[in-house]
């Protein structure tokens, strides 16, 4: 079931446009903040988090990863949200891209690479990207947009990425919003103070002159690969009068605040964030908090997946707060929803995607 949460009419204009089989594309990019104990448990540990992005899109395309024989799972041996994707993609067979911002580890599936791609660094150095790779990337992905105009009149756009809610709040605070505690998390228990001293780490520091409203300065500084390449696809995307449907959670508002400094009447088109019920009930986070602060006309729309009754306990964990959002899970629900799949048809496709790889999850 689709829940509007902000601006409901934009939101029913941005779903409609979805019914025309969108193209699904899937940045994917590396963060070494992601290593850091305790900040993303999305990966069994801190250095296997820099895998996540490459297993993640190699699941989600071939049905099981080929760089390591492992699905990405939690610690506790919770499943990627690229399996809720991986089964609805198929049951509606979307057309798709994969674009590698800066994967530690290149998937051995097909992909398009920007020519800037590179890891991002620990982001309390203050020096997460070399200058001029941020731009770099940005118009390296409106290229992609402009070159694959025409192929769909709309884009969902998702991602892979661990550690990237902390990089986002750093862009968020780089540019000047008060975004401590509203940004969301793998895990049951949002590590706000740690993401909070890392960002502080850079402030102490006084490498970067920060706040600022130049947002490659703000990337360079506390940014990341992924996010900057997602905005310059989006921002070209806009300008061609493409719709798009950012399919993710609050790290998705710091694409919304880059292509705000760049072009904030853009933000006024057909663009809105697709994310799951989980985010929307996370008390450790607020999605329409952020979204009001940087543009209060973007709407925010919502699926209700609802694992409560499932019959494996991996899934059920989706409902004790854990992963909460990925891979674009919540926009290729929605897209599901629009295109006309039922509520239960997309429970089922899940429900059969997950005993297909139990024996791959080892629970």
């Amino acid at each position: 079931m689709i829940v509007h949460m902000l601006n409901e009419d934009a939101g029913k204009k941005l779903v409609n446009y979805l019914k025309f089989r969108p193209l699904f594309l899937t940045f994917i990019g590396s963060t070494k903040t992601s290593t850091i104990k305790g900040i993303s448990i999305a990966g069994s540990t801190p250095n296997m988090t820099l895998y996540t992005p490459a297993l993640d899109v190699e699941y989600m395309e071939v049905g099981e990863p080929t760089t390591l024989k492992e699905i990405p799972i939690t610690p506790e041996g919770i499943p990627t949200p690229a399996l809720l994707t991986r089964a609805l993609i198929h049951a509606m067979d979307l057309p798709r891209l994969i674009v590698d911002a800066g994967s530690y580890v290149e998937p051995k599936v097909p992909h398009i690479i920007l020519p800037s791609r590179r890891v991002g660094e620990v982001i309390s150095s203050c020096k997460a990207l070399p200058e001029g790779v941020p731009e770099n990337l940005f118009n390296e992905s409106r290229a992609i947009a402009e070159s694959i105009d025409g192929l769909a009149g709309a884009y969902v756009v998702g991602e892979s990425m661990p550690g990237g809610t902390t990089t986002a709040l750093g862009i968020l605070i780089a540019l000047g919003y008060e975004a401590y505690g509203l940004v969301s998390s793998a895990g049951p228990n949002n590590p706000h103070r740690l993401k909070r001293r890392i960002i502080e780490a850079c402030l102490r520091s006084k490498v970067c002159d920060i706040p600022t409203k130049d947002v490659f300065k703000a990337v360079s500084c506390l940014g990341d690969p992924l996010h900057i390449s997602i905005a310059g696809f989006v921002y070209e995307a806009l300008r061609r009068n493409h719709p798009v449907l950012l399919a993710g959670g609050t790290q998705m508002a710091s694409v919304l605040a880059i292509i705000k400094e760049v072009d904030k009447d853009l933000l006024a088109k057909n663009v809105g964030i697709g994310t799951t019920r989980w985010i929307i009930e996370d008390k450790s986070s607020d999605i329409v908090r952020l979204v009001k602060m940087i543009a209060p006309e973007v709407p925010v729309i919502v699926y209700n997946y609802n694992f409560s009754e499932a019959p494996y306990e991996g899934l059920k964990y989706y409902e004790r707060g854990y992963v909460k959002e990925g891979v674009g899970a919540g926009g290729i629900g929605i897209t599901a929803s629009a295109i006309g799949l039922t509520d239960w048809e997309i429970y089922d496709a899940i429900i059969k995607e997950y005993e297909r790889v139990r024996g791959l999850l080892r629970v």
